[in-house]
């Protein structure tokens, strides 16, 4: 799932993501993507907002899912906890 902002991401070599898996976590770290995402990788797919990566730009072919923007801010809510901002 990409983290940081599009504007930003057009001037750096790099885009900052949270991992994707089809692992289930705790509630504090993972939230689950539903259906409407468009993920057909894991019957579930949830994003890790403990997993962070920054990713260059060369490796992103196209867009694979749009999470919604509850899930956008549940993600942006526990990345702010686990960093403590």
């Amino acid at each position: 799932m990409v983290l940081s902002a599009n504007p930003i991401n057009t001037h750096l070599g790099h885009i900052t993501v949270a991992v994707v898996t089809g692992t289930p976590g705790p509630p504090v770290t993972h939230v689950p993507l539903g259906a409407d995402a468009g993920l057909t990788r894991y019957d579930v797919s949830y994003a890790n907002a403990t997993d962070l990566h920054a990713v260059n730009k060369e490796r992103f072919l196209g867009r694979r899912g749009l999470c919604s923007k509850d899930e956008l801010a549940h993600v942006e809510s526990l990345v702010r906890v686990y960093l403590e901002l």
